[in-house]
């Protein structure tokens, strides 16, 4: 089996979309045989892609990647394992032990679950308003009305 991990100083690199080299190990019965680092420069994302394929990935181990180049990758058959974070010998551990759902491991602002979808805000004129259409104040619970009025209108 061959897993890829994108690097950067001996840690997972961030943003897939964007990273430098590429760490391909290559495991056989849970251990390690073989570790080669490619250079991925300034590809654009589809020849990421097939530089995954190519080389006969399995699984990609990432912090995080694009919509789109996450889709590219899946229907190439790879796997996709995101939002890890950590030095690339801890992760490949974790990997090989089942333990990359570890806190440690996960980067910050990850879902834990990805079942449990997160909130997202958007922004608004006066304030905010959560994506499924209720109002939000960026003071808390402070109707926007009465902000406007308490800062914007003379007394």
């Amino acid at each position: 089996m061959k897993v890829a991990i994108p690097a950067w100083a001996g840690r997972v690199s961030t943003v897939f979309d964007f990273a430098r080299f590429l760490l391909l190990v290559e495991l056989n019965h849970g251990k390690e045989i073989s570790r080669i680092e490619v250079p991925l420069g300034q590809h654009p994302s589809i020849l990421r892609a097939g530089i995954l394929s190519s080389v006969g990935v399995e699984v990609l181990i990432c912090g995080v990647i694009s919509k789109p180049l996450a889709g590219i990758v899946t229907r190439s058959g790879v796997e996709i394992i995101p939002f890890v974070t950590g030095r690339i010998d801890d992760v490949l551990d974790a990997f090989l032990t089942a333990q990359l759902a570890d806190a440690r491991l996960l980067l910050p602002g990850c879902p834990v679950d990805e079942r449990q979808p997160r909130k997202r805000w958007r922004r608004f004129r006066g304030g905010r308003q959560v994506a499924d259409g209720s109002a939000g104040s960026l003071h808390g619970d402070i109707p926007t009305s009465d902000l406007r009025r308490r800062f914007f209108e003379p007394y």
